[in-house]
């Protein structure tokens, strides 16, 4: 390095040198993507500065880029992967089914089977419809609901993400209700945002503030009961409680968007806490790592999607409820059982305990919160109760500690989400709190050249 250089850059520099030095395939291959994929990239999550690791395979909790370096992966496809990569039963579940037919234009017993399940172990779940991913689960969970209450109107939680159709893409960020009045990115009708209401997460007065000024144009509550993007974010004692109750009180529909937390138990968070919904939304896990999603609830508003009945609500989708999704789908919910959740459980609590311990030298607070196995880190003194802007430092710690710790083989959302997998185990664990320990102090040089 150059000897004129402070010591605070040749960590900067030594931490994005070494990822270059090391991932030349990747950085190759990223370039050749640049000209037929906009930023070499095929979905904006899949991004990350300098530039993204090209993997090349997976097996279990372990990727292989395209340099030949292994990865511990908490990233597990945002989520999706709770079983980690080519779980076998999941497999050969997928394997017995291709000679079968992949997509079938009629009905299969697999579209009967599974919803049996998810109405077994899904409180709200009376009745289910499958389609092809989160996004389209929200979006016709709204339709939905907007039919059976007959207003268009809806309040979302500020911060809070359901997806990227028009409807909801509003104010899922943390830069206050009326950022609402402008759509996250270029593309969107502003007019949709007409039809939104944004409130504070645990904030009831909030909402019966607003459905007492509102309430003759809001026909539904739409939450996550953790919110995930925002940093899973636990909801208040009494919180949901209340919400059924206000939903109950202004004849609105509740729904849940347990797209990622319905890994938190058998039956979901709504289980958990004893509250249950109108509608649930639901994806990721009960693909076993194919595309998949459903809405599901009560059959009083579910009903509405009965093509048999008038005035029904569309909902349609060439892929949605085919054979292979759902065959993978229904091993992985049979592997997912109390004893695998438990051990989740297990893992995740010791993850978060040593993720704290290992940041515990960092020249900047920082919590760790977590429901069940899925595990966030902030950059704050207390954990957060809402959507809240972040330190102005908080990106580059991110993009310090993130790179880190791809130079030593841990893969984490660059975010600073982890997600716990069952392919993973105690020495994983310990990997993971050791690697994210050896990234303070670049964090800390990172820290000291803010302040110069």
């Amino acid at each position: 390095m150059d000897e004129n250089m402070t010591v605070i850059e040749q960590y900067r520099d030594a931490v994005e040198h070494l990822y270059r030095s090391r991932t030349s395939q990747s950085a190759a291959l990223h370039e050749q993507a640049k000209a037929v994929l906009p930023g070499g990239v095929t979905r904006f999550t899949n991004f990350y500065p300098p530039y993204p690791l090209t993997m090349v395979a997976a097996k279990g909790c372990m990727l292989l880029d395209a340099d030949g370096h292994d990865y511990l992966d908490f990233v597990g496809n945002y989520g999706s992967l709770i079983h980690g990569h080519t779980n076998p039963a999941i497999l050969e579940a997928v394997r017995a089914q291709l000679g079968k037919g992949t997509a079938i234009a009629a009905s299969i017993p697999e579209h009967t089977r599974f919803a049996q399940m998810l109405c077994a172990r899904i409180p709200s779940a009376e009745m289910v419809r499958f389609c092809n991913s989160g996004l389209e689960a929200t979006m016709y969970a709204l339709r939905v609901a907007r039919a059976y209450s007959g207003k268009s109107g809806f309040i979302k939680m500020q911060g809070g993400y359901h997806g990227l159709h028009d409807a909801v893409e509003f104010s899922t960020s943390a830069q206050g209700p009326d950022s609402v009045m402008q759509p996250n990115c270029p593309g969107i009708a502003p007019s949709a945002a007409n039809e939104i209401f944004v409130v504070p997460f645990n904030d009831l007065a909030a909402v019966e503030t607003t459905l007492q000024t509102h309430g003759s144009h809001i026909g539904t509550i739409m939450l996550e009961p953790v919110m995930g993007a925002a940093g899973m974010i636990l909801p208040a004692p009494g919180y949901l409680q209340g919400l059924r109750a206000l939903a109950d009180k202004y004849q609105c529909v509740l729904i849940f968007d347990e797209i990622q937390t319905l890994r938190m138990g058998e039956g979901g968070a709504q289980a958990l806490y004893g509250v249950t919904p109108d509608l649930t939304t639901i994806a990721k896990i009960i693909g076993g790592g194919f595309p998949v999603g459903a809405v599901c609830g009560l059959r009083k508003v579910m009903s509405l999607f009965d093509p048999s009945s008038s005035g029904v609500v569309n909902h349609g989708g060439t892929f949605s409820g085919n054979n292979i999704s759902l065959v993978a789908g229904l091993k992985a919910m049979e592997l997912l059982d109390g004893a695998a959740i438990t051990r989740l459980e297990s893992l995740s609590a010791a993850l978060e305990q040593g993720i704290q311990n290992a940041l515990s030298q960092l020249h900047s607070p920082c919590v760790v919160t977590r429901a069940g196995s899925m595990l966030h880190i902030h950059f704050a003194r207390q954990a957060p109760q809402r959507a809240e802007p972040a330190a102005p430092y908080a990106a580059g710690l991110y993009r310090v500690l993130h790179v880190s710790l791809l130079n030593n083989g841990v893969f984490i959302s660059p975010r600073g989400t982890l997600y716990v997998s069952t392919a993973m185990n105690a020495e994983h664990i310990a990997l993971a709190t050791r690697t994210i320990e050896a990234a303070v102090p670049a964090m800390n040089a990172f820290l000291a050249e803010q302040k110069q």
